[in-house]
């Protein structure tokens, strides 16, 4: 088994694991590319905060710092107000993999299974690549912000508490 693969298995047990630890669903999402061990890949989402939120902040790990980014963020929450929502996507590219057709359309799905009500959304990408990703929430005049795209758990959080600061300006 590759490294990559390796640290993918890893790093989405301990996502899962965070979740559990956290009271969090993840909804995961069969990847349509087996990994070079045979057995299925997957993207894992995880919502926290009230679901039917006006506003929410999706961050999205695009490699392993970005997943024990996110990881970080279960083990050491961020204070969201009351009328937002936190997404985390886990594993958008897992294992290195690359189909961008299943990429836009498993971001697609958590939008319209988690941001229904969005009309404020912010993107967070995760990771040391630092590439954003379009995505829509279903109402068709919500204002998305994107923010830098942080490499750590550390400034994930520090980002999260940024954008949270500035809000309530």
């Amino acid at each position: 088994m590759s490294a990559d693969l390796k640290d993918y298995r890893a790093a989405r047990r301990a996502f899962i694991a965070a979740c559990e630890q956290a009271g969090v669903d993840a909804i995961a999402r069969v990847h349509p590319v087996k990994g070079a061990d045979g057995k299925p890949l997957f993207m894992d989402s995880a919502a926290l905060g009230p679901r039917l939120a006006g506003k929410a902040l999706i961050a999205i790990a695009q490699d392993l710092p970005g997943s024990q980014a996110l990881t970080a963020l279960l083990h050491k929450p961020v204070a969201l107000p009351e009328d937002m929502q936190l997404v985390l996507v886990h594993a958008l590219m897992p294992a290195g993999t690359d189909a961008k057709d299943w990429l836009r359309a498993s971001l697609q799905a958590v939008a319209t299974e988690d941001l229904s009500r969005v009309r404020e959304l912010a993107v967070l990408a995760l990771g040391e690549d630092g590439k954003n990703f379009e995505i829509h929430p279903p109402q068709p005049d919500a204002i998305i912000r994107v923010l830098p795209p942080a490499a750590t758990g550390g400034k994930a959080h520090d980002a999260i508490a940024m954008f949270l600061a500035a809000k309530s300006e």
